[in-house]
């Protein structure tokens, strides 16, 4: 158990480095600060099994109001009892209250490789069309 809380307090390291410390949803529950959504995450998984099973972590890299989009990220996550939780897919979408606008997948290697959250957001951004005259 130890090392479970070393292993969530390295991922809270590493998301909030790369921009993501807002709040977070694990399996579209436990709202909360990433290290508060996990525990009770994983509380709730150790009630009927010894290991931890994939599950997503989802949060908010860009929201303004209701009115205009906004950029979701959502973190498939494997954990490794020695290597500790890795992030196996990332999805970033944009989307607005009318439904989907444009949706990127990313396989990265390592945890290291997730972008940050400024570039998670320009992969799905807006295009900046110039005039033309």
């Amino acid at each position: 158990m130890k090392r479970l809380r070393a292993h969530i307090d390295e991922l809270e390291t590493l998301m909030k480095a790369k921009g993501y410390d807002g709040h977070f949803l694990c399996n579209s529950a436990h709202p909360g600060k990433l290290k508060d959504s996990m525990y009770a995450h994983l509380l709730e998984t150790f009630q009927g099994q010894t290991h931890v099973p994939q599950f997503y972590l989802t949060t908010y890299s860009h929201w303004k109001d209701e009115e205009r989009p906004h950029v979701r990220c959502d973190f498939k996550m494997k954990y490794d009892p020695w290597l500790g939780f890795r992030v196996d897919k990332m999805e970033v979408t944009r989307a607005n209250r009318f439904g989907t606008i444009k949706r990127v997948e990313l396989r990265p290697n390592k945890n290291e490789d997730v972008p940050t959250c400024e570039k998670a957001n320009a992969l799905v951004g807006q295009k900046k069309r110039s005039l033309k005259l």
